[in-house]
């Protein structure tokens, strides 16, 4: 890890971070490394929605991130992975039982929950627009529903005029920090869907939000590819979005288990091989973009098999 600032290494102190090179100071939250630049994000401090992303996050890696990785590196594989806006860090405690290397950066107030990970020492306090690590030293980053919330009014779909130049700026250190031959997996919902199912709602309120599609607050699969074509990524595929959401808390009620229905159906229908081509269309309420690191491939050529 180095100095998120200018890349320079850190002391290590017990009290605080000091970077040897440009001499900027980081402290501890709760004996957590704190190496934000700029404002933290402003995320809802509530327990109980805590705790309901730490079950919907523990069926998110058990059901889906473990088989792709796996899928990706090879069964024995161990490869070094960081989860970019890891929030209350459930999946770090997950992957690491499982054998990867991973770590996970957070900026919201839900890291108040890391000290009950099992393996808090693998969490940091860390914006993505300035990570604190060296260049190449990942096989691969992933976030989940990170992008839409970067460039927006706290925690809102309020987009500010600056908001692309804000998602360029974490998706450049995205790619900074992978190895050439590494991988971005990035997950959101989808802005040519016109409904956003995953925010704007409440346990009481499981019917979605209306989501124009020419609203930049969501993005569609062509936004990602513009965003990281300028980062010098290329090779992209559209990975199948079946058992990437449980709907844990849809499902605790009648009128949630009957909306959660069709959308799995529309999950496990776009998953199948045959109907890929539908996974980046206006059917498909959550995209799934596997991208390549180096720019030697073709736009469209990373085709996993299988897939």
């Amino acid at each position: 890890m180095v100095c998120p600032v200018c890349r320079g290494e850190l002391s290590w102190e017990r009290i605080s971070n000091d970077c040897t090179k440009c001499g900027a100071s980081f402290s501890y939250e709760n004996g957590i490394p704190d190496l934000i630049v700029g404002e933290r994000f402003d995320d809802e401090d509530d327990r109980a929605r805590s705790e309901y992303e730490a079950l919907s996050n523990e069926h998110l890696s058990r059901g889906y991130l473990i088989p792709t990785l796996r899928r990706i590196f090879g069964a024995a594989a161990r490869p070094r992975v960081l989860s970019l806006g890891c929030g209350v860090g459930m999946d770090i405690d997950i992957l690491t039982d499982a054998g990867f290397d991973i770590v996970g950066i957070d900026c919201g107030n839900r890291s108040k929950l890391w000290p009950e990970r099992r393996h808090w020492q693998r969490l940091y306090l860390a914006n993505g627009k300035n990570l604190p690590f060296e260049n190449e030293t990942f096989d691969m980053v992933y976030c989940g529903c990170v992008f839409p919330h970067v460039g927006v009014d706290g925690d809102t779909n309020r987009v500010l005029p600056q908001y692309r130049e804000e998602r360029l700026r974490i998706a450049s250190e995205m790619a900074r920090v992978v190895k050439k031959d590494g991988h971005i997996l990035v997950s959101s919902p989808n802005r040519k869907f016109p409904l956003d199912l995953f925010h704007g709602r409440s346990p009481d309120q499981p019917f979605p939000r209306l989501n124009p599609p020419w609203s930049p607050f969501l993005l569609s699969s062509q936004d990602y590819m513009a965003l990281f074509a300028e980062t010098g990524c290329a090779g992209y595929t559209m990975l199948p979005v079946a058992n990437y959401w449980g709907f844990v808390r849809m499902k605790q009620r009648w009128k949630g288990r009957v909306m959660a229905f069709p959308i799995e159906t529309v999950f496990n229908a776009v998953s199948r091989p045959s109907l890929a081509f539908l996974r980046d269309s206006a059917v498909n309420p959550w995209l799934v973009m596997l991208i390549q690191r180096s720019a030697g491939s073709a736009v469209g050529s990373l085709k996993p098999r299988g897939w």
